[in-house]
């Protein structure tokens, strides 16, 4: 919020009044750009006004680093984060803003089933910790969305309307967002993503056939769903996004490559191989006719003149004609003897790939994706309409390149990670990911939650892109999402004296300090796949990472004296030296870890007083 207000301030600076907006004149700087009217086109509902403020409200979370749930820790740039991706999407801002290339999701359904993403705008992280049993609190039942809860598809949007606008935040200029949906909430999608992603960056409406025929309990059955994509912005002076003009061709077809042969002329085969061939005219009628497309063409292998069918008239000008017939661009057919001659299209100088067309060609199916989870796991799958990996490698193929992050914040069973762990090992490239998963329970005892099923699946799917590649990388990071590391005053309570004396060291008795630490990489804007190094100065750990552009001396309380002080301090300076990071460098230090404070006065002014002062914060 802060930062959108400061983004107004700049481009309407009197428009504020003792730091505040004032309405009524930005209004007049507006102009007729102001819509006061009070029916405007768009989708509300009961909730809407909420949903933006769940959005804004910051939180107070944090990401919890867990090594051993994850795979080559020290060398992957791969994330998985166990968590509500509500919160997820809001701690993963100030790193990942504007830098994620492409967002793929396949979010619940709005079936009336019941789904586990109930926000709470009061505190977003008590609930969710609540809900996962992380709090103690028994019997917290999930938030049903049955059609008699009158609020069927009101939920559903309070849902999803704040995770896509904190998704946009992250995407690149030249991002886009791919998202699935079925016919009973994809009018309604498409307006919440007009308006958050705006109507002009709507790109189009993919259409995937999810079943070989229709269900049987049905008059009339649906067999397809829907991809709605979107971009960030528009291309400079265009009316289409910068994602469209950059997206990927498809991998051609072997159906597509069939269409060219090496077809019999009268010369013999034309030497610039095999072609397809292309009608010269167009239909004439409805107002179609150009005067100037009727006009004689010599047939070079029998002198006669011809004209266009009758109904028709040529396809190109006069001009580009005879120049297609001067390089030897036109069939006329295997003596030569045609009356309309079809133009020449060679395989050498197609395109590498295909457009993609709207209805997405020869896809495998549902029940091809969920055979994928019975063989991974030996049981039926969970999920209603798991996604074949074939089908997100596609897309993926399309809407990123080789070193941009894809992004899946309703991740399952993981399918979206293993296409990118696959298409990597396969030569396309160095690909990351970022997935995130609520801890939903599945009922099952060797996968207690669907984060279990994911990170399951992650470490099965880099098996064998190992066994693929020896240089891909296929690991993967795991995070957790969890209460902040640094106990909050807490207004609410009367004991001021106490909670004075208890947050003497205000770090959480179970945290250790590489949690501590991944809090402070998130406050500082820095990638979670950062490396992270330690030293030790005079007995203290300390930590390095970002390149060196953040510090944190985090040891347990008392750990340092005048005597140890300055040997920290010194020892921090020659470390930077010598990693040279290329921006401020911020060095956080735990205020309980001093034994007094002419310990940490001395240090604290040893660093900022260096001649490349140090940005010292303290916790």
């Amino acid at each position: 919020m802060a930062e959108n207000l400061e983004q107004l301030r700049k481009i309407f600076p009197s428009a504020f009044t003792e730091g505040k907006v004032d309405f009524e004149a930005l209004r007049e700087l507006l102009g007729d750009a102001a819509d006061d009217g009070d029916e405007k086109f768009g989708l509300t509902w009961f909730g809407k006004r909420n949903a933006r403020r769940i959005a804004l409200k910051p939180s107070t979370a944090t990401l919890m680093p867990r090594p051993d749930e994850s795979l080559s820790w020290d060398s992957t740039q791969n994330v998985m984060i166990e968590g509500d991706n509500l919160e997820v999407l809001k701690l993963l801002q100030k790193s990942y803003a504007n830098q994620v290339k492409l967002i793929v999701i396949d979010p619940p359904y709005n079936t009336g089933k019941d789904f586990i993403y109930p926000d709470s705008f009061q505190d977003g992280v008590q609930n969710y910790l609540e809900l996962t049993g992380q709090t103690g609190v028994d019997g917290t039942r999930l938030s049903s969305n049955s059609e008699t809860s009158g609020r069927y598809h009101s939920a559903w949007l309070d849902m999803m309307y704040p995770r896509l606008f904190l998704a946009r935040q992250l995407l690149s200029e030249d991002g886009a967002i791919f998202i699935f949906i079925d016919s009973t909430e994809v009018a309604n999608l498409r307006l919440i993503c007009d308006e958050i992603f705006g109507g002009d960056c709507f790109v189009i409406d993919l259409i995937w056939r999810k079943r070989d025929g229709a269900p049987n309990d049905r008059t009339v059955g649906s067999v397809h769903d829907h991809i709605l994509v979107y971009g960030k912005g528009l291309a400079p002076n265009s009316t289409r996004t910068l994602a469209e003009e950059r997206f990927n061709l498809m991998p051609r077809t072997a159906k597509a490559d069939a269409q060219y042969q090496v077809f019999r002329e009268p010369g013999g085969p034309d030497p610039r191989g095999a072609f397809r061939k292309i009608d010269t005219t167009a239909n004439a009628k409805g107002g179609r006719d150009v005067a100037s497309l009727h006009y004689g063409l010599t047939n070079p292998h029998t002198g006669e003149v011809v004209y266009p069918r009758e109904g028709t008239c040529w396809r190109h000008s006069q001009e580009e004609m005879e120049r297609l017939q001067a390089d030897g661009r036109l069939y006329w057919g295997v003596n030569g003897t045609a009356t309309t001659p079809m133009r020449k299209l060679y395989r050498s100088e197609a395109k590498d790939g295909m457009t993609t067309p709207s209805i997405l060609p020869d896809m495998p199916f549902n029940q091809h994706a969920a055979r994928e989870l019975e063989v991974l796991f030996g049981r039926k799958s969970i999920f209603d309409t798991p996604k074949p990996v074939d089908l997100l490698r596609l897309l993926i193929r399309i809407g990123s390149n080789p070193g941009d992050i894809v992004m899946d914040f309703f991740a399952g069973s993981g399918s979206t990670g293993e296409a990118v762990l696959k298409s990597n090992s396969e030569g396309a490239g160095d690909r990351r990911f970022i997935l995130a998963q609520l801890p939903e329970p599945t009922g099952f005892g060797d996968f207690a939650t669907i984060a279990d099923i994911t990170r399951a699946r992650l470490r099965s799917s880099s098996q064998a892109a190992a066994s693929t590649s020896s240089t891909a990388d296929t690991g993967f990071r795991s995070f957790s999402l969890g209460a902040g590391n640094i106990v909050r005053w807490d207004t609410s309570r009367q004991d001021f004296e106490q909670q004075a004396f208890e947050q003497i060291d205000n770090i959480r008795e179970d945290r250790a300090e590489w949690d501590v630490l991944f809090e402070l990489l998130l406050s500082q804007g820095l990638d979670l796949a950062s490396s992270v190094e330690s030293r030790v100065f005079a007995g203290t750990q300390v930590f390095a990472t970002g390149g060196g552009l953040l510090f944190a001396c985090l040891p347990p309380s008392g750990s340092i004296n005048a005597g140890n002080s300055e040997e920290i301090a010194k020892g921090i300076i020659s470390w930077r030296d010598e990693l040279q990071p290329e921006a401020d460098v911020t060095v956080f230090l735990k205020d309980a870890a001093f034994g007094d404070d002419i310990a940490k006065a001395n240090l604290v002014a040893i660093l900022e007083q260096h001649e490349s002062p140090f940005v010292v914060k303290s916790l």
